[in-house]
């Protein structure tokens, strides 16, 4: 009995080994499946390779001595040795298995393995290093000849590095993803079961620190806005494991998968316009050439679609958006969001996206860091984002005038100036934030900054948005503008429905009633302003903006729009809608746009159409706005919604996130309202959110 309990122990103990055995075999088997899903290196490329490595295992053209901070050259030779190694492992590769090929990648392998190459950027050491060695090794597992074990020793050995528990979002499951590749290298069950542990630990709610927001924003560097960039490589990082472990004991649970769907499907696509990103969410990363067109990131949901087959309708239609099969204006979206963890509001149609980023003292400015990003120092100032074809602003930064930057309100240099602070600093503003009931909206932020004081509201109905100013004020020898837009130069520029084919630049006073068109956006002026255009040749480079980068001219016709408050404006305003979508103005609508008040103290507008009232208080205190008499005890942003006959609903949220409850009592005569509420609202991880009241109208 006792030896064939022993027996029986024994042969647990082998299949159990069996079994994990089998599940690396898996795993490795997805991985290399989706290394090779991409094109095949070209061959007369992969002979090139070959013939130009020299006999120590180097190519002449890289410099191996370099610690450069950004595009660092000796991570050229992983890149040519994975390329070599493709072309090895693939079956529809021209030098399949070939023994002279096999010969070339041991000699590029053992002369990574002789050196340790150290980057001035922690980033090149600690993440894309030891992922390209991991990469490799685990490619050669499928190779007719492997590599040998005296020489996979020491290149695991220069895996580790980094340690993914002191890193927070996106770091993390970078550096956990070259200790998943080295568990499958060794076949390490406790190795693989940590880097599982802390690969899959990002997908988690947090409060205000780095990583995925209660709002579903994306925050790294700090509070930092960085759905694209670093929320970008946690979808990547994270949907390419997921789908390695698929079908394993290692799959991600259901509540993990639902967080990190309602991000991808409700956060980051949703910002995509045909195939083009929203440059507000790309951090110090729009100083990097074709950044904003998105067609890589189909890997991402063609990860998905082996995740969560069940989704395919909604991961297909995404794969058509950023493969450009479908019309530009082909989504059927009709939404409004403010993330108020991220400071950003984003206002989604079929016809357009018009987005804002905003700061505050809880969330950090744009940053410059890695020589990235130079001169981005207003790129969080009440930012706008107007898209309606995609492409408007696609590599439109080394030409950008950046003291001119869409929607801010800043000091005009003779020369753009350079963000001293790096890696972001907190914003000095308090007041900065949006109400929203998912489908209209108001937005607003006190601007401080470089001298320049002002109040910024945005209103977002459905077609429209009116833009307001007021308060601005600065004392520096400076003219102050706010920019409407700089964008691509794209047709003509229509003004007052005269076509201004010669136009180069002007600046005159418009009335009220003026209005322009360029690229299917409409520009209208409800009050008469001072308007500066031109539609020049604007020259620069991207090392301009980005040392890493090449020094080449880059040039191209620019419409650039803005208003000249002049020098030392004490109290000045502005106004402005945009209708994007749309070549013509609708007389009926602009009529049932009313701007009540637009000062420092509140800013207010009614759609009469809709029937929508959206206020911003500054202040506490008591407000007459139309037929409307308002009195709070908290600054608030505000709306209030009439669209039914017997009820209205009033939506608030708090741009400071600092008060319990806001007394509001509204008085109308005219529809019989006569309400006192005490409005609970929203702490912890949702404070600044939305929260909403139903209140009767037209009883006694």
């Amino acid at each position: 009995m006792k030896g064939l309990i022993l027996f029986l122990l024994s042969f647990a103990l082998v299949m159990a080994k069996a079994q994990n055995s089998d599940t690396f075999v898996r795993i490795k088997k997805h991985v290399y499946d989706d290394e090779l899903s991409g094109p095949l290196p070209n061959a007369d490329k992969t002979l090139s390779l070959c013939n130009q490595l020299r006999t120590d295992g180097t190519w002449a053209d890289i410099d191996y001595s370099s610690k450069s901070i950004s595009l660092w050259p000796p991570g050229e030779h992983l890149d040519r040795l994975r390329t070599l190694i493709v072309a090895y492992v693939s079956p529809q590769s021209a030098s399949y298995q070939q023994k002279s090929l096999y010969d070339k990648i041991l000699l590029a392998a053992q002369y990574w393995a002789n050196n340790r190459f150290e980057s001035s950027n922690w980033w090149h050491n600690e993440i894309a290093s030891p992922k390209a060695i991991g990469v490799c090794l685990i490619l050669m597992k499928f190779g007719k000849e492997k590599i040998p074990t005296t020489l996979e020793t020491p290149l695991v050995e220069l895996m580790k590095r980094g340690d993914p528990y002191t890193k927070t979002g996106a770091n993390k499951s970078d550096i956990a993803m070259h200790y998943f590749y080295r568990a499958l290298i060794l076949e390490d069950e406790n190795l693989l079961a940590a880097a599982m542990e802390q690969l899959l630990f990002p997908i988690q709610l947090v409060n205000g620190k780095e990583g995925l927001q209660y709002d579903f924003s994306y925050l790294q560097h700090g509070p930092q806005l960085y759905i694209a960039g670093y929320g970008e490589e946690f979808l990547k990082g994270i949907s390419k494991v997921m789908a390695y472990v698929r079908e394993t004991p290692y799959a991600v649970d259901m509540k993990r998968l639902g967080l990190f769907e309602h991000f991808l499907t409700e956060t980051y696509l949703p910002i995509i316009r045909s195939r083009y990103i929203d440059f507000n969410v790309h951090g110090r990363g729009i100083s990097r050439p074709n950044i904003l067109e998105k067609t890589q990131e189909t890997a991402i949901l063609q990860q998905m679609k082996l995740i969560d087959p069940a989704k395919n309708t909604i991961w297909n239609k995404a794969l058509a958006k950023l493969d450009s099969v479908q019309p530009f204006d082909a989504e059927n979206i009709e939404a409004h969001r403010h993330y108020w963890k991220g400071d950003y509001t984003t206002h989604l149609r079929k016809q357009f996206h018009f987005n804002v980023r905003l700061a505050s003292s809880r969330t950090n400015k744009s940053e410059s860091g890695n020589g990235e990003n130079v001169l981005g120092r207003n790129m969080s100032d009440g930012v706008t984002n107007i898209q309606v074809f995609g492409p408007e602003y696609y590599n439109i930064m080394p030409v950008w005038e950046w003291d001119k930057i869409p929607g801010t309100t800043t000091r005009d240099y003779p020369g753009d100036l350079e963000l001293k602070e790096q890696w972001g600093a907190l914003a000095a503003n308090n007041f900065a934030g949006g109400v929203s009931n998912d489908k209209t909206g108001a937005s607003a932020m006190s601007v401080q900054y470089d001298g320049v004081r002002a109040q910024k509201a945005w209103f977002f109905f459905d077609r429209e948005i009116v833009c307001l100013g007021a308060g601005i004020h600065c004392a520096a020898p400076e003219a102050v503008v706010t920019t409407l837009n700089q964008t691509w130069l794209n047709g003509p520029v229509v003004w007052n429905g005269k076509e201004m084919s010669a136009l180069d630049s002007v600046q005159r006073p418009v009335k009220a009633g003026d209005f322009i068109t360029h690229n299917n956006v409409l520009y209208y002026f409800p009050a008469a302003m001072n308007v500066g255009l031109t539609t020049k040749d604007q020259v620069g480079s991207w090392y301009r903006i980005n040392r890493s980068r090449s020094k080449d001219v880059v040039h191209g016709k620019v419409f650039k729009l803005w208003f000249d408050h002049a020098v030392a404006p004490n109290n000045a305003s502005y106004a402005y809608i945009v209708v994007p979508g749309t070549k013509t103005v609708d007389t009926k609508v602009m009529q049932q746009l009313k701007i009540w008040q637009n000062t420092s103290d509140l800013q207010a507008v009614e759609h009469k159409g809709s029937r929508i009232l959206q206020i911003v208080c500054y202040q506490a205190g008591t407000y007459q706005v139309g037929d409307w008499s308002i009195k709070l005890d908290q600054p608030a942003i505000m709306q209030l919604n009439l669209r039914e006959a017997t009820s209205m609903q009033l939506d608030v949220a708090d741009p400071l996130q600092r008060a319990k409850t806001v007394k509001v009592l509204l008085v109308n005569k005219q529809l019989r309202v006569n309400q006192s509420l005490e409005v609970s609202l929203p702490q912890g991880e949702y404070a600044g959110s939305t929260v909403s009241n139903q209140i009767a109208i037209g009883k006694k």
